[in-house]
């Protein structure tokens, strides 16, 4: 399979000569026509600011969603296969059943990539939808990002969808465009999340991190050190079920912390909603808004009582302006922790870019790194023992930062190493850690690996072999990237 050519056989990469295999024994022996591969992610730093509205800096990982897709115009329905055939079934479906409303029942596999489905019809005009009313989709599709492990397998599905929709259908469309309609319609799944994922991977550079800005989306490239190389580990920490709502509460104590703050300044707390918004509004830098934490806010927790009291309000009217419908019953309250790691983390990202702008070096890096999962750990509070035991390994192993990524309470860790030393320390995290582990049969390199700085999501066209750092021209007036 010349697709090999272009993607490389290394143990890293999906077995495409096997999806398209699967894709003929599915769809009556016909042959893809074209094949998109979205890639998954880390974040090296930026962790729990996105929703505060500051910046983050992912970087893509080798392992990667493909998608084998041909379009079909004797049937408007979108049929799917995965070569994971004992766990995934085969799923059949009109486009015209496609709804939100069916989506939100099931967070199944199925139903992530029709969301991008759905979100990429959204995205056609009357005219164009008309155009393509009787064409119809055969995906097949495979992946080796490990699932529920916080490097974004679920986002890389729904991109992969978006995209591969586009394609078929011959619609233009600008990476950012693709990354915010992509983030866009995960939600009709019930995820929420900032944006990061997509949008690093749809625009990430081989052998570049990237820093995320929002609000409007923006993308600066930043090379990583030659000498360094990043492994991903997987803690095995099940996260319990108060988590989720320990992740909800930290949005809103971030929320409580810029209120109050703009409380005292006599600023319009009311419209404040996040962090970066209180520092555009008061004029004030990183260093003079930690300042600000420190003159303010207490560092014993604060009541629900007492926050309304600051406020000048009644508990109704704080659960209407500030809470959410499952954070009303939340007891305390820690603003003095929370702001001060979202501005410090903030600090430190934009130390972060400044290094490697001007080829800083890996240690230097690697201190932010451990700086930030001290952060999170003793601050935001999100992180887990098991967490902490890969941490305190990688360093006895020589790593120049170690970090927890994603939300924490569990998930991975990524680690910054010597290039040299990489295939050492992956030995060194499987025997000291997973040997005694219950892996609930998951594959050892599902679970610890090294991965590099990888390219963004692209297309290969199955008669050219031409790879796109877009979706270029080999299908009529593909997706413009």
């Amino acid at each position: 399979m010349e697709v090999d050519y272009v993607w490389g056989t290394s143990s890293n990469n999906v077995p495409v000569q096997k999806l398209e295999q699967h894709f003929r024994e599915n769809f009556e022996s016909l042959q893809p026509e074209y094949y998109v591969k979205v890639p998954g992610r880390v974040n090296l730093i930026g962790e729990h600011v996105d929703y505060c509205g500051y910046s983050v800096f992912p970087m893509a990982i080798d392992q990667c969603i493909v998608v084998a897709a041909k379009r079909t115009t004797d049937r408007q329905t979108v049929e799917l296969t995965n070569l994971c055939t004992e766990r995934y079934e085969n799923v059949s479906k009109n486009i015209s059943d496609i709804s939100a409303e069916s989506l939100g029942k099931s967070p199944s596999w199925s139903n992530y990539f029709m969301c991008g489905v759905k979100g990429a019809r959204e995205y056609l005009s009357d005219s164009q939808l008309k155009a393509v009313e009787k064409v119809g989709f055969l995906f097949a599709i495979t992946g080796n990002i490990p699932e529920s492990s916080g490097l974004s397998s679920s986002s890389a599905l729904v991109t992969a969808a978006v995209m591969a929709t586009l394609v078929g259908y011959g619609v233009p469309i600008s990476r950012l465009e693709l990354a915010e309609i992509s983030a866009k319609c995960e939600r009709y799944i019930g995820t929420a999340g900032g944006g990061m994922d997509q949008a690093i991977a749809v625009n990430a550079k081989q052998g570049y991190a990237a820093r995320i800005d929002f609000n409007p989306l923006a993308v600066k490239q930043f090379r990583l050190p030659a000498d360094a190389k990043f492994i991903v580990a997987q803690s095995l920490a099940v996260k319990n079920k108060a988590a989720s709502n320990d992740f909800n509460t930290r949005v809103v104590e971030c929320r409580l912390a810029s209120q109050i703050i703009a409380k005292q300044l006599n600023l319009e707390w009311e419209q404040m909603a996040v962090l970066a918004t209180l520092q555009k509004r008061s004029g004030n830098s990183l260093d003079r808004m930690i300042e600000l934490v420190h003159q303010h806010l207490h560092v014993d927790a604060y009541s629900k009582s007492e926050v309304c009291e600051i406020l000048s309000v009644s508990e109704d009217q704080l659960d209407e302006l500030s809470l959410t419908a499952n954070t009303t019953n939340v007891a305390e309250f820690y603003l003095h922790q929370r702001a001060l790691h979202v501005f410090e983390e903030a600090k430190r990202m934009e130390e972060f870019c400044r290094l490697c702008e001007n080829s800083g070096a890996a240690s230097d890096l690697g201190r932010l790194m451990d700086d930030s999962h001290s952060s999170l750990r003793d601050l935001y509070q999100c992180s887990h023992p098991d967490l902490e035991e890969l941490v305190a390994l990688s360093k006895r192993e020589g790593a120049y930062g170690c970090k927890l990524t994603g939300a924490g309470w569990g998930g991975c860790v990524v680690v910054m190493v010597p290039s040299d030393g990489a295939e050492e320390f992956v030995k060194s995290v499987r025997d000291q850690y997973f040997s005694n582990r219950e892996t609930c049969g998951r594959r050892i390199d599902e679970l610890v690996f090294a991965t590099s700085p990888s390219e963004g999501a692209c297309c290969v066209h199955v008669k050219t072999t031409s790879i796109s750092d877009g979706i270029a021209d080999q299908l009529p007036a593909l997706v413009h990237l």
